[in-house]
């Protein structure tokens, strides 16, 4: 069925004007706004913490003069393994993030900003 004309097509839908306004407009007006979710921020945030002390402990491993550095003894061993290791699972959460952003989407800002600041790191 075809309706024909504005009225014809009002009729079909029963709709009848009131003096009483639409919860939309009442939101619009009011300036009622979504909450804004900061999760995805906060996994950024986390992520580029990671990825600059991974960073950081992976540059200092090479550059003489760190506590960690070469010949830095004990120390330097267990820093190093603690940036190596964190670079080695970083990879692979990369890639989980990548493949995995429908099921788990705080994964992919984490892996991804951590990614991002250890490469930044090492090329600085």
């Amino acid at each position: 069925m075809i309706a024909k004309s504005f009225d014809e097509r009002l009729d079909r839908l029963q709709w009848q004007p009131s003096a009483v306004p639409t919860r939309e407009i009442v939101d619009g007006v009011l300036g009622a706004r979504p909450a804004v979710n900061l999760h995805g921020a906060l996994m950024s945030l986390i992520g580029a913490i990671l990825g600059i002390l991974i960073g950081v402990g992976l540059k200092g491993m090479v550059i003489p003069g760190t506590p960690w550095g070469p010949d830095s003894g004990q120390f330097g061993v267990l820093v190093g393994t603690i940036a190596l290791a964190g670079f080695s699972l970083s990879l692979p959460l990369a890639t989980l993030g990548a493949l995995w952003h429908q099921r788990k989407p705080w994964l992919l800002p984490l892996s991804a900003m951590n990614l991002l600041m250890i490469v930044v790191i090492l090329l600085s």
